[in-house]
């Protein structure tokens, strides 16, 4: 598997492929400035979850640059995914989450 990455201003999107079988297998939308990471979202193909693949993807964006912050809103159920990669809740609303990774 690889990682391939897309420019598409002002979004970057990594997809996880498989070339063996030709197919993407989840992506990531990133959006960086100077100081931050901004993790838009994240999305692996419901027959191809619960293999690793969202770990991986997530390990590639920690990679990029660990002296900037990595900011998301997420739904209150990933809260646990996204903690296991040492992001903290920053603020919590109804139904979405804020949470960031400080370098």
């Amino acid at each position: 598997m690889q990682i391939h990455r897309q420019n598409q201003t002002p979004h970057t999107i990594y997809q996880l492929r498989d070339d063996n079988i030709d197919q993407t297998l989840g992506e990531a939308i990133l959006s960086e400035s100077t100081n931050e990471i901004r993790l838009h979202g994240i999305f692996v193909k419901p027959e191809h979850r619960r293999q690793g693949h969202a770990t991986t993807l997530m390990e590639a964006i920690i990679g990029l640059d660990n002296s900037k912050t990595i900011t998301l809103c997420t739904g209150l159920g990933n809260i646990g995914f996204f903690r296991r990669f040492g992001f903290e809740v920053i603020e919590i609303g109804d139904t979405l989450v804020s949470m960031e990774r400080k370098p």
